[in-house]
């Protein structure tokens, strides 16, 4: 009996492992779980893309389309341009396969594309892979997939053609939803060595919860109702990972979300434990949730609410970024540093014949003072920011200018930043282009400086103000937590103008992982200089005027880049050294604000 007894246990804390491993895939497979289970029970769709390219005029007419049950065709936007059009169809799938057919008719000659795929899944706005099994596909007869295999979104069974303007294609597959398979996980990003962690922590957390279970005694008094509580406790215990959040920025607070770290970089990652604990932290189920009914319950009981990173002072409705409040002062080191860096990216510049110089823009904090809470003025005048901004200058050997007056100045006429965010306003970035074309004028008697007559003017109560151009209720709105419908009623009561070009220059964008550029060619100064402009996002305002003085720009952010790392977000030369040499710039910029002065000391670090 006693053995029987020990089977049982280990049974059933096997049992209890496994089921508390699968309960932790996010930690170890953001979309392990939901994929597969979408891709075994939850999804029913199998989706096809046909694409004809060449020119704008070449489509694809679908005329006949058989599936045993539900189908719909759609041609989407996101595919139409100069070079094409698509269609793209999907239709109902069961656990048994089943025969499809799709003949189309092709309008244009040009190359034509078949992706049989699995459906758009996505999490956070990431997308995972929800597969669907496909066989036997014959494209007018030609044999392009023989057994059974699984794609899904983003791998799919892609063949491609020329075609004549005309012809007709027919298209015949087998499809079903997907049976399950070892080698799924091949399509997911498994960490092992957390799986493995993880394992051994469910086995030891299982054996010592069926070990404490089993010595519950069933005949007393509530002791159902402990082991119920004990089991219910544990359970909830892996409630918050249960889903871990992929998203790259927090759109509440407006900030980047921790990057899982790795164990092994070469070496050993010593703070792996901290970094892991952030990641969690910042990803974790409810966690925005718990955060939104907290920051709900402190605006209403306070006149000044504040929280870790920003404050907003409900009766002008002024909202400051408590970082520039608790910036301090740089010592000796800092602004030697800081200025060797400097320096070297002039001598670089120098070398390759590129006139160089910088723009330090001022803080909101520095500017407004006189709208801070009593408290936090005498921080600002304490920590004595233009004093060690003026000195760092001084040990620069880059023509530089910091239009702090200029802006106290330009704002007693209008707004020189926006109430609800850290950015300054068009008007604020277009005194800061005014006082470094000034600066560059020295230079270049000739450089055009554009005058607000050349641009029509605009107002609303939402800001512009980053990379998209889009209007919003302001990014420190949103690390405040502030819902848009309390902002629209309650906050957004000042107007800001903005100014387009009556001759707007649309940028070429470029926006990866890596990468953040726009590049603008400005046909009325055709022979005009070439810009390289480089910075935060102070630039992205600083843009509707800059452009308009050059031939051409192309503009690289520093920071805000989805996969560098933080230790390299602004060091320049590392990852722009080359697009600027090919380029071949008559003069690099670089805008930087009072509160990212720090950061230069890996400007041209290898």
């Amino acid at each position: 009996m006693h053995r029987i007894h020990i089977r049982k246990r280990f049974l059933l804390t096997m049992l209890c492992t496994i089921l508390l491993t699968l309960l932790s895939a996010p930690l170890y497979s953001n979309h392990l779980i939901s994929g597969l289970w979408q891709s075994r029970y939850g999804n029913k769709t199998a989706r096809i893309d046909i694409t004809n390219t060449k020119n704008n005029a070449n489509i694809v007419k679908i005329t006949e389309f058989k599936a045993p049950s539900h189908k719909r065709v759609n041609f989407p936007q996101w595919c139409a341009n100069k070079n094409g059009n698509c269609a793209s169809m999907n239709t109902t799938i069961a656990s048994f396969w089943r025969d499809f057919k799709i003949k189309f008719k092709v309008v244009g000659d040009g190359k034509i594309t078949l992706n049989l795929r699995g459906p758009d899944m996505r999490d956070d706005g990431v997308r995972y892979p929800v597969m669907v099994d496909y066989r036997f596909a014959y494209v007018n007869g030609k044999q392009i997939l023989k057994g059974r295999k699984s794609f899904w979104h983003d791998k799919s069974l892609q063949y491609a053609f020329e075609a004549k303007d005309g012809q007709v294609v027919e298209l015949k597959f087998q499809a079903r939803k997907h049976h399950l398979r070892w080698s799924d996980s091949q399509y997911y990003a498994i960490n092992w060595l957390l799986f493995l962690s993880v394992s051994i922590l469910s086995f030891l957390l299982s054996y010592k919860l069926v070990q404490y279970v089993s010595k519950f005694k069933l005949s007393e008094h509530n002791s159902r109702i402990d082991i119920v509580f004990v089991v219910v406790f544990f359970a909830l215990l892996f409630v918050p990972m249960s889903h871990i959040s992929s998203a790259d920025k927090s759109m509440q607070e407006n900030r980047m979300l921790a990057q899982y770290p790795h164990m092994f970089e070469k070496t050993l990652n010593l703070n792996y434990g901290k970094q892991f604990e952030q990641w969690y932290n910042d990803r974790f189920l409810g966690r925005e949730s718990a955060i939104d009914i907290y920051s709900t319950i402190t605006r209403k009981i306070n006149n000044i609410y504040e929280n870790g990173r920003a404050l907003w002072i409900k009766s002008n409705n002024w909202m400051f970024h408590k970082g520039e409040l608790q910036q301090k002062e740089l010592s000796n080191e800092e602004i030697l540093e800081i200025a060797n860096q400097v320096n070297k990216l002039n001598e670089f510049c120098l070398e390759n014949n590129i006139k160089m110089y910088m723009l330090i823009v001022p803080s909101k904090e520095s500017i407004y003072c006189e709208f801070l809470p009593k408290d936090y003025q005498k921080i600002m005048v304490n920590n004595k920011i233009n004093d060690y901004v003026n000195n760092l200058i001084r040990h620069f050997k880059v023509p530089t200018v910091y239009p702090y007056e200029e802006l106290r100045q330009a704002s007693q006429k209008d707004f020189v930043f926006f109430k609800q965010t850290h950015h300054w306003s068009d008007w604020g970035a277009y005194n800061g282009y005014l006082a470094l074309m000034e600066l560059i004028k020295k230079d270049y008697p000739l450089i055009h400086i554009s005058k607000l007559d050349e641009y029509k003017k605009t107002t609303s109560k939402l800001i512009r103000e980053d990379w998209d151009r889009r209007y919003s209720i302001g990014q420190t709105t949103g690390i405040l937590r502030i819902n848009k419908d309390h902002a629209y009623k309650k906050i957004l009561k000042d107007e800001y103008k903005y100014y387009n070009h009556k001759n707007e220059i649309k940028p070429i964008i470029t926006d990866s992982n890596l990468k953040r550029e726009k590049y603008f060619k400005n046909p009325q100064q055709a022979d005009a200089l070439r810009v390289f402009l480089t910075g935060t996002s102070m630039n992205e305002d600083f843009l509707q005027f800059l452009p308009y003085s050059f031939s051409e720009l192309k503009y690289y952010r520093l920071n805000n880049v989805k996969k560098v790392r933080k230790e390299k977000v602004f060091n320049l030369l590392k990852r722009y050294k080359k697009d600027i040499l090919d380029y071949k710039p008559d003069i690099l910029i670089l805008c930087i604000t009072v509160g990212n002065l720090s950061q230069l000391v890996n400007l041209t670090k290898d």
